[in-house]
């Protein structure tokens, strides 16, 4: 790596000498895209996974294509607050174009934020977190490793260190597809029950309802 870098550099300096000896021509400027990060492995896919926490079985469904830079999750969960009373929970939030947007399709509200102001709108990005946020929030990849449906899982756990937080993940290409953790006391299991390695992301998923009324994050 540092001769790369040594070899990038002198090439700079052959460069702006060559330039500086020469007449300028006005040249156009051809913009540069900026290549956007990949965040699974698999180029598209659709994840089935089920949630368990305090009485509340929730259903999952993960839908993401060109690596995750377009991602839908939806979820859809009853917990019975009393007898014959259930509490529906339906909620989906779309990544799309560096926005990420969050539906209550219960209550019928959505808020919109920029990916710029959220560190990352699927949670904790096991591929380019930083050593220095691993720390700080207690992460740590193990030697273990774990097997879910058939795909070989790297495990990591957390421990924060100034929250009552707790965890494991087992993770495979950047997905989690089960994990274990425990919040102030209670405990929650999600597990994938299903993978559908590079299907298609179904465009109407993207979809957002017209009655959707949306709110500032907040309020």
């Amino acid at each position: 790596m540092t001769r790369f870098i040594c070899i990038i550099i002198c090439a700079l300096f052959v460069s702006f000498n060559a330039s500086a000896q020469k007449p300028k021509k006005s040249k156009k400027q051809v913009p540069v895209q900026k290549e956007i990060p990949k965040r699974y492995e698999l180029r598209s896919g659709e994840l089935l996974l089920f949630s368990e926490m305090d009485g509340m079985r929730t259903k999952i469904t993960v839908a993401f294509d060109n690596h995750g830079a377009r991602e839908v999750t939806e979820s859809v969960g009853y917990r019975m607050v009393e007898q014959d009373l259930n509490l529906k929970v339906h909620s989906k939030s779309i990544v799309m174009n560096g926005v990420l947007t969050t539906l209550d399709l219960q209550d019928r509200t959505g808020t919109k934020l920029s990916l710029g102001q959220y560190a990352d709108a699927g949670g904790i990005n096991f591929a380019t977190i930083s050593d220095s946020m691993k720390k700080e929030i207690g992460l740590v990849k193990t030697n273990a490793t774990d097997t879910v449906l058939g795909y070989a899982c790297d495990i990591w756990t957390i421990t924060h260190p100034t929250i009552p937080f707790s965890g494991t993940y087992s993770v495979w290409g950047n997905l989690v597809l089960r994990s274990e953790t425990m919040t102030n006391g209670v405990k929650m299991r999600t597990y994938a029950v299903k993978i559908e390695a590079n299907k298609p992301l179904d465009e109407s998923m993207l979809i957002i309802p017209e009655d959707i009324v949306f709110k500032k994050p907040g309020e």
